[in-house]
């Protein structure tokens, strides 16, 4: 900045040039007009051939204010069509080179290599240290700085830059090796001793500009492992064909340096930022790991991601096809795998068990495709993943995959493909040692979120029968493999019989009970104790009743699972009785003393009319078990039950009975 204002108080051109304020007549816009029309039809057209025209144009005037319908002044347009003579006829006028909204003709002709023009100008006062904007060769546009928050994509290759640049910048654009050396040999003299001179192999490495950049490996070789704004030139050479790679490397390129402040290696810069294809990708992968790189494969950066985790995100990425032209053939399964595969094969196994940064956590947090989630959790288990390392926000890989239950994935959008996908996850998972028992780092565990959604979805209602059939294989699944149920649920909910009675209360209509009857199976085929004591806080309508409640104390989730249903008067009046298999389901797994403890105390609550008169089948029923006696088949379930641990869906088929006889232990059938 201080060099450029310097420059312009000491150039008495700059301040007394009639050129910079001078104006233009109608009739001299006419004749230029004219010339624009002339160098349409002829883009060759030289100033003799005009001599005429261009005569009648008085030296006073500022010709460079006209301009063509695309925006764009006549000497823009010459230089843009590599008019020589026509550029030396304007130049002869005393014009202002380092003045314009955008699109410099230094800049133009840098941009398309034109040497003639460039040395023109250059000898008429154009500068190289100039910046600016580049509309052409498309349309010029009036708010040249914003036009790259309106354009639309296909507009992207009719402009050179939306970026301030100078003319060595354009050059390389433009792949002008040339150009290049002569701005080159012009332009070191500009740089003042403790200025940085500006590292051109890192934009050519960046711009893609192979010639440019065959060019500066010889001349700037300083350059090749110089650290500029973060990157290194093979930082940039790795995103383009594998022959800049090749050139960089052969050079004595770096491949172990990274980012400064990211800490990202090659690799990690390959698999985020890269556009290439698999195959392409794979070969750079190559490329590397053969010329130093594998000693780095597990290097992780700033946030904990190793080229393993980056090689996960960048399929997230191909999956949404976010900041990917539709032009650019897209990664499949197929191919991540193989890399995924090339990569452990070459040393990246540690990196599934990043500390604090699972690969499988990342696999459950950024896939969507649940089929590929689940052969890519194969894969990283069978390579030694462990499900107990904790993932970047403190989870383990089951929570990871569970969570998002009750946050974002409402089981009515789940497929059937992909629930069967889901459990497969959670199965293997499990299979290779995840403990059903963990916890988030909120203190939320599998338990929780699963009764969660079970209540959730009686609530929402949509897909019911499937949701909860869904729920209650991945309830069985965590079960079998030493889920614990008899332990404080919550805060507010001691049990998790408390927690089922939380879901009975939110019961749309009678049929919702078989859910909650299908649920309270399960849990009392995993271990569940149905003798347990716990208290219940039910809403009463009458002060009588709570008072009547609270002295009755801790019993069994039987009376408050009959009180309960006492007060809802769309299960005491339902005429299939569906709240009876319930209570059946009680009475038959528990314990001889504590059921008709329980029953005489369910008695006496009718008697003080805590349960209401009206709930007369509810009434016989409670008479029925209280009168009526065991059958001795039950007698022995009974024991048979409390002897395997309440736990016949583990236990039943080692027992040297019948299928017919394990059938009644297990499903406590009347």
């Amino acid at each position: 900045m201080g060099g450029t204002v310097s420059h312009f108080f000491q150039s008495g051109s700059a301040l007394l040039s009639a050129g910079n304020h001078r104006g233009c007549s109608e009739q001299t816009r006419v004749r230029i007009r004219t010339v624009f029309d002339a160098l349409r039809a002829n883009p060759k057209v030289t100033a003799h051939r005009l001599e005429g025209l261009l005569t009648q144009i008085p030296k006073s005037e500022n010709i460079l204010v006209v301009h063509n319908e695309e925006g764009y002044n006549l000497l823009q347009k010459c230089v843009g069509i590599n008019n020589v003579d026509m550029v030396r006829w304007i130049l002869s006028r005393n014009t202002d080179l380092n003045r314009g909204p955008c699109s410099f003709p230094l800049h133009i002709a840098c941009l398309k290599g034109y040497d003639d023009c460039v040395e023109l100008l250059l000898k008429h006062g154009a500068r190289i240290d100039v910046e600016a904007r580049m509309c052409w060769p498309g349309p010029h546009n009036q708010a040249c700085e914003e036009r790259g928050k309106f354009c639309v994509p296909d507009d992207r290759a009719d402009r050179s830059s939306d970026k301030l640049q100078s003319a060595i910048c354009y050059a390389i654009d433009g792949d002008q090796v040339e150009t290049l050396e002569l701005l080159m040999q012009q332009g070191e003299d500009h740089w003042l001793p403790w200025q940085q001179k500006r590292p051109l192999l890192h934009i050519a490495c960046e711009r893609g500009a192979w010639n440019c950049v065959k060019y500066l490996v010889a001349e700037r070789s300083e350059e090749i492992n110089q650290c500029y704004d973060e990157y290194y030139p093979i930082h940039q050479a790795a995103l383009r064909p594998i022959k800049f790679l090749e050139l960089l490397i052969s050079c004595g390129a770096s491949t172990s340096v990274c980012t400064a402040t990211q800490q990202m290696t090659v690799l990690h810069l390959v698999f985020l930022l890269g556009k290439k294809s698999a195959e392409e990708t794979l070969q750079t992968c190559k490329l590397l790991l053969d010329h130093g790189l594998r000693d780095k494969i597990n290097q992780a950066d700033s946030l904990g991601n190793t080229p393993l985790h980056g090689l996960i995100v960048r399929y997230a990425l191909e999956e949404a096809r976010y900041g990917y032209d539709s032009d650019n053939q897209p990664w499949n399964k197929w191919d991540v795998l193989h890399l995924v595969r090339y990569l452990l094969q070459n040393g990246a196994r540690p990196s599934i068990n990043q500390p604090g940064n699972s690969a499988l956590a990342c696999v459950l947090r950024h896939v969507r495709d649940w089929e590929f989630r689940y052969e890519l959790l194969n894969m990283l288990l069978q390579e030694g993943g462990n499900p107990n390392v904790v993932g970047r926000d403190g989870s383990v890989p089951l929570m990871v995959c569970l969570v998002p239950l009750i946050n974002k994935d409402p089981l009515h959008h789940f497929t059937h493909t992909m629930k069967v996908c889901y459990l497969n996850c959670v199965r293997i998972l499990l299979k290779h040692g995840a403990n059903p028992n963990c916890s988030s780092r909120s203190n939320l565990t599998p338990l929780h979120v699963l009764m969660f959604s079970a209540s959730e979805n009686m609530t929402l209602g949509r897909d019911l029968d499937q949701n909860m059939e869904f729920i209650r294989s991945l309830l069985v699944l965590l079960l079998q493999h030493g889920l614990q149920i008899n332990i404080q649920f919550s805060n507010r909910a001691h049990h998790i019989w408390q927690a089922l009675l939380d879901m009975l209360s939110s019961t749309r209509n009678s049929c919702d009970m078989q859910h909650v009857y299908n649920l309270t199976l399960t849990f009392l085929q995993y271990g569940a104790n149905p003798d347990i004591s716990i208290t219940c806080s039910t809403c009463e309508t009458s002060v009588a009743s709570q008072i009547y409640l609270r002295s009755a104390g801790s019993l069994p989730v039987l009376y408050h699972y009959v009180i309960l249903v006492s007060r809802k008067d769309d299960l005491i009046l339902d005429t299939q009785q569906r709240f009876a298999s319930l209570i059946w389901l009680y009475a038959l797994t528990m314990g001889h003393k504590e059921l008709y403890t329980t029953l005489g105390a369910l008695l006496r609550a009718q008697e003080a009319g805590i349960i209401p008169v009206r709930a007369t089948a509810l009434c016989a029923l409670l008479k029925e078990l209280n009168t009526r006696p065991r059958t001795l088949k039950q007698m022995v379930r009974c024991v048979i039950y409390r002897s395997i641990d309440r736990q016949p869906g583990l236990n039943v088929n080692k027992l040297p009975l019948p299928p017919s006889l394990k059938d009644y232990i297990l499903n406590f059938e009347q």
